[in-house]
Formats: structure tokens, sequence, C-alpha cells
């Protein structure tokens, strides 16, 4: 069963699609959504007569309410019992398209069980899927297929006017809201429009940090009281020491942190639902089209804030091979939300005051080296250009509670399914590497032989074998950081103050750098291994992020010596 969603104030998109879909199979249901807004707005939308004009059953729902989502499954149910045969719907394109379509269809050779039609419709339309289906493909003159492909579009938006016409009544539903471009004419303003993007940024991590550190306090205090219980209750053995260092405390200073991450993907809740975030794109546009991107790569790139993975599975939208590639590569410089829990803890620890400000240097930094990159990169692998930027401006809307919470515990959640696995499981290795061989200190234990093999190659950085080991473990996931440096850095709770004592400011603050650009977790290297279908440029990413990280680190920590 298919069901195609259409925006009932703005439908003209949503139908293009459906008469696509009809072209492929018949068992189609148009859900038009949004009727709230529409009825709002003065329109109104004659079911009976759009139904008539595509031949298939329309259900309108407002999603946000649930409103006629039950007779939406009911239909789905109904069409499907009664509307087994999957017959295409046919469209008359006129003389000529009709003729190229017959004789496209006969000659193709498809070993797939598509509609002939179809396929001589894609063709034309140069869908890569055709290519992929079909074995022998007809030889056909450029400037006839684009004609013939302008002219199919051409009909499919006059029947589009006329259903529009005859089954929508009231107020014009092609006049944008007025108070929608009142609004634009500021947020998208071509001087403007970029400071209030950084504004907003700015905000929304001074409001992670500060809104959000009584209740980290608060869990802190927490973690450390149960870790002593457990210290008097057990004694001082091994098993003790297992349960309150290895398990609590290690996953406890990951978890310290949970309330800034929720309250992040709260704020960016709030600016997705609102309909900002397709805004900031369209200002992005002209600064990442000098970087030979477009804003279709922001939009991936934004997603980036949650998690590297889900932006980079989102490029698969951008059509361009090049820029594809581009933006998977330069991806993992984006700060996604398992580096926050560093962040917070290294400027919460050495620069308490400012630590919001610090927070939107890191986050802007991280925008700045993925732009740097994407030029770099541009230069050094491709001679191109970006294609330009074309999509939709949503309506504002006001962002719901129900919707908002929903978005914040499907992003968040994902944080606390790694404390409860990835995280756990890395403590309790770091716990055993830190503590064996038993009747050595930790200057002679098996994470520390490991660190002080790396630490050579980060000497010049000024981190220790503990940092050092932190940052190998932190490959697996990037909160790992946190717990190791916890676990390497202990001692009765107190590991933020053993931290304060044996680092400076300068080296904090390279290290953040450092964390920000350095190789990813192993998630993002097999997204980025699947997605390019190459192991080269998965290894690629690996070796330039890291270069790319030990540079700024160097450097930040040169001129901060210099400085001070």
């Amino acid at each position: 069963m298919v069901v195609v969603v259409v925006d009932a104030l703005n439908p003209e998109q949503g139908l293009y699609l459906l008469l696509q879909v009809l072209e492929l199979r018949g068992d189609v249901i148009l859900n038009l959504n949004a009727v709230d807004e529409s009825k709002k707005a003065g329109v109104n939308v004659d079911v009976k007569e759009l139904s008539k004009h595509t031949g298939v059953h329309v259900v309108e729902t407002v999603a946000v309410t649930g409103e006629g989502v039950p007779k939406l499954l009911d239909t789905i149910v109904h069409v499907y019992e009664t509307r087994p045969v999957h017959s295409p719907v046919f469209f008359d394109y006129g003389e000529k398209v009709e003729f190229w379509i017959q004789k496209i269809s006969s000659m193709l050779d498809c070993s797939r069980n598509f509609p002939g039609r179809w396929l001589a419709i894609r063709f034309i339309e140069d869908d890569e899927l055709v290519n992929r289906v079909c074995e022998k493909l007809p030889s056909i003159d450029p400037e006839l297929r684009k004609e013939l492909s302008l002219e199919l579009a051409t009909q499919r938006h006059k029947h589009i006017d006329v259903m529009i016409r005859e089954a929508y009544s009231g107020r014009n539903t092609r006049k944008r809201l007025p108070l929608d471009e009142a609004i634009d004419h500021v947020l998208t303003h071509r001087f403007l429009g970029i400071p209030i993007f950084l504004a907003i940024i700015y905000l929304v991590f001074q409001l992670t940090f500060e809104i959000a550190q009584p209740l980290a306090d608060f869990i802190e205090n927490g973690i450390t009281h149960l870790a002593d219980f457990i210290t008097r209750s057990l004694g001082s053995g091994l098993v003790s020491s297992f349960i309150s260092e290895g398990l609590v405390e290690g996953v406890g200073a990951v978890l310290v942190f949970t309330p800034n991450i929720f309250l992040l993907f709260l704020a960016m809740g709030i600016l997705e639902e609102s309909g900002y975030l397709p805004r900031a794109a369209f200002v992005m546009d002209r600064i990442m089209y000098a970087m030979k991107l477009s804003g279709r790569s922001f939009v991936s790139l934004i997603l980036g804030f949650g998690c590297n993975v889900p932006a980079i599975l989102s490029t698969r939208s951008i059509p361009d091979p090049k820029e594809r590639l581009i933006t998977i590569m330069i991806s993992p410089f984006i700060t996604c939300s398992a580096r926050l829990p560093v962040y917070v803890l290294i400027t919460g620890i050495f620069f308490p005051e400012k630590a919001g400000t610090m927070l939107f240097l890191i986050y802007t930094s991280s925008i700045l080296i993925t732009g740097i990159s994407a030029l770099l990169l541009n230069r050094m692998l491709f001679k191109g250009s970006p294609v330009p930027l074309i999509m939709e401006l949503p309506r504002y809307r006001r962002p719901t509670l129900k919707g908002l919470i929903l978005y914040m515990w499907s992003k968040g959640k994902h944080f606390l399914q790694k404390a409860g696995t990835i995280i756990l499981f890395a403590s309790m290795i770091i716990w055993f590497l830190s503590t064996f061989p038993l009747g050595t200190s930790m200057e002679d234990s098996y994470a520390a032989t490991l660190g002080k093999f790396v630490q050579p190659l980060l000497r010049p950085l000024g981190y220790d074998w503990k940092i050092t080991t932190s940052l190998i473990f932190g490959m697996a996931a990037k909160e790992v950081v946190v717990s190791s440096l916890a676990n390497l850095y202990g001692g009765q709770g107190k590991f933020m103050d053993n931290l304060a004592r044996e680092l400076d400011p300068v080296t904090a603050f390279s290290l953040l750098f450092f964390i920000m650009a350095y190789v990813p977790c192993f998630a993002t290297l097999a997204v980025v291994r699947s997605e390019t279908g190459s192991t080269k440029w998965m290894i690629f990413t690996l070796i330039y992020g890291l270069a790319v990280a030990y540079i700024l680190a160097l450097m930040v920590k040169t001129l901060g010596g210099l400085l001070t």
C-alpha cells in the first residue's frame, strides 16, 4: 500500500508526487493533512471532487491532534482488501509525448517487473533507476529528451491546476500567509540572516549550559553519594572498586550531562518544528555555494549536531555525486551530541564563568572547519560547481508540547541507550586495564602501558598517558572519553579536581579542538564505508580528521602558550 501525504494548504508538490506514483501503481490513498490550518486560512476542500479527479480515496487528517488518523487506518485496510490488482493509472500527455512513450517502451529490455509505460516515462525524465533495471537502453537526442521531459511536467501541472481549481474554494491557496512573509523578510534577509542565525545558535548553547547546570550538579552529587555508599557498604576490596569506580563513577560521569543533551535537543526541536531550520539552510546557501556545496549539504550537516550517522545517511537526497561525497567526508567535523559531555566537562572545570560562550566558540569553530575542509577537498579532489538549491519553505508553526517531548525523547534516548551498553562496557574494560595487574600502581597498569606507547605522538600537545588512553577509547564513542577520564583521574569521586590540577587551561582548550576534529566513532566510519562504497574513502576520512585535529590542537597550544 502507498499513502501519499499532501499539505492541504500547499497541495501542488504533493499532488505532483501522487500523479507520479499513480503511473506506477493504483492502490494509493491520498492523505490530505493539516486541514485545520487550511480551514483557519479560509480554504475549503471538496474531498469528493478531489477523489473524482485522482481516482483514489482521499482522507483528511490533522497529524498534531490525531484527528482523522483512525479513518485513514480503516481506509488502508479497506483499499488493501478490495483492490489487490496494482493497476497503474493512464494519463494522456499529448500526441507527441505519447508517440515517444510507446516507441521507447517497445525498445526497452528490462529484467524486472515494472510497467513498460512507467519505465519509458522515467527514461525520458533521466531516472537512474532505469539504467539499473534495464539491460538495453535506446538512444535519444538530449534536446528531444529535454523537450519531452518539460512537456511531461507541464501536463502534470496543468492537471493539478484543474484539480485545485475545481476542488478548492475560498482564499487563494497560492498566496503566502502575510505574517510568514513579514517574518521571512527579517530572518532570511540578505545581510541580517546570518547574524540572526549565529545569535540564535549562541542563545541555544547559553541555555544548554546555564539552565541544565543545576540539574547536572544534582545528578553528579547523587552519583558521588551512591559511589561512597557502595564503598562504605562493601569495604575497599576489588568488588567494591569495580562497582563504585568502574561502573557507577564511569557511567555516572557521562549521565551527569543528560540534562544538557536533552535541553539541546529541546532547543533544536523548537527550531525545527517552528520552521526556522529550512530558513537557516536558505540563509547559509550563499556561503555553502562559495564552498562548492549547496543548502542541501547544510541541511545534512545540521543533522550532525544530533548524530553524524543520520547526517551522512541524509546525503542520499543530494543529487550531485561529487557534492554528496564531499558532504559525507566533512560531516564528522560537525559536533555531534556525543561530544557535548566532553565539552561541558572541560569548559565547566577550566572556564566555568564563560562555559556557554566556550561551547558556542567550539560549535562555530566546527562549522568553520567543516566549511574550510569542503573548500579544500573540492579543490584537491574535484573540479565542479554545486547544484543550485530549490526548496519550498514550510509555514511557521507553533511547536506543540507533545511534539517537542517526542522529538527530544526520540533523539535523546540514544544517549541513554549508549550509556547502558557501549559506555557501560567501555567503563568495565577501562577499570580492568587501569586496575590490573593486581598489586601494581596505575602507572604500571595495562592502561598506562597502552597510553604511554601512543603518548610520544601527542607529547607536543601536552597530553599525558591518561588523556591519550581516554582519546583511544573515545574512538568507540566520544562519551567514553568522559568515563575514561573518570576512571583514570579518579580517586573517591574527585576526578574533576584531579583533572583540574594536572591540566592547565591552554592544554584543556587545545583538547577541546582535538576532540572536535579527531577520528569519528566506529559507527560513523562504518556508515562512511557503506555510503561511499569504498574502504579508501573511509581510511581517508579517518586520516584526514586525525591530521586536522592534530594541527588545530598544536596551533591552539602554541598560540595559547605565547599569549599566556
